[in-house]
């Protein structure tokens, strides 16, 4: 199919700066400017979930609060391992903020109200490795608050 004539000659255009041609400027605060096109899609980061406890509790509502809790610090409230979250970036612009909200919904779907031990670093330099070199990992443990029981009161009344 032959190109119409106005883009052939768009296309020739294009072409002479490839070719060494310039054209004089007139005016000498002309700057030519490049800018580089690349896919501007986000790809969504790789969220893995794993049970660790007996049994599988419902998962909670996508507006459920689940609080995030940095290694060394521990709730102050009894809770027990219900499983792990694992979130990959998907390139180097994805944060930790991302990372950490991507960890927060594998939290929610395992039934957990917090993470614990929440650790990032390179993809390469976890054990074992988890992505390429560049990529950052997130890796936490998802808790649920344990129920307790007041005082004078048996275990069966309290469920």
């Amino acid at each position: 199919m032959p190109l119409p004539s106005h883009r052939l000659a768009l296309f020739a255009f294009c072409l002479l700066p490839a070719l060494g041609v310039s054209v004089p400027a007139r005016h000498s605060n002309v700057v030519a400017s490049f800018v580089f096109s690349c896919d501007a899609s986000d790809p969504e980061p790789r969220l893995r979930t794993t049970y660790t406890a007996e049994g599988r509790p419902r998962p909670r509502d996508k507006s459920a609060t689940v609080e995030v809790f940095q290694p060394g610090m521990l709730p102050a409230r009894k809770f027990e391992a219900i499983g792990e979250v694992s979130v990959l970036a998907s390139g180097s612009r994805t944060s930790v903020d991302q990372l950490t909200h991507w960890a927060i919904r594998g939290a929610r779907k395992l039934g957990g109200d917090a993470l614990v031990n929440v650790n990032w670093d390179d993809a390469a330099s976890m054990k074992p490795k988890a992505g390429p070199v560049g990529l950052l990992c997130l890796t936490a443990t998802v808790v649920r608050w344990v129920p307790e029981v007041a005082a004078g009161t048996s275990t069966a009344a309290a469920r």
